[in-house]
């Protein structure tokens, strides 16, 4: 089944939506995206201006891996 263009913007975030929605500080989440716990589905760019994009999906999966730790 093709989701919608609605559907699917529901299920990606951008980082800073991503940080907001586990509730985790940027040093934080960059902790976990270096232990691997995370990883983005796309990125583009680099340095400062990189654009990371994340699975609603995964984000659940990180916030249920720190609540059980």
């Amino acid at each position: 089944m093709k989701m919608t263009k609605e559907e699917f913007l529901n299920e990606i975030m951008t980082r800073r939506e991503a940080e907001q929605y586990v509730g985790l500080t940027s040093v934080a989440f960059q902790y976990h995206l270096r232990e691997g716990k995370i990883k983005p589905c796309k990125e583009y760019g680099a340095g400062r201006g990189k654009v990371q994009l994340f699975w609603k999906e995964d984000l659940e999966k990180l916030k249920n891996f720190i609540k059980n730790t």
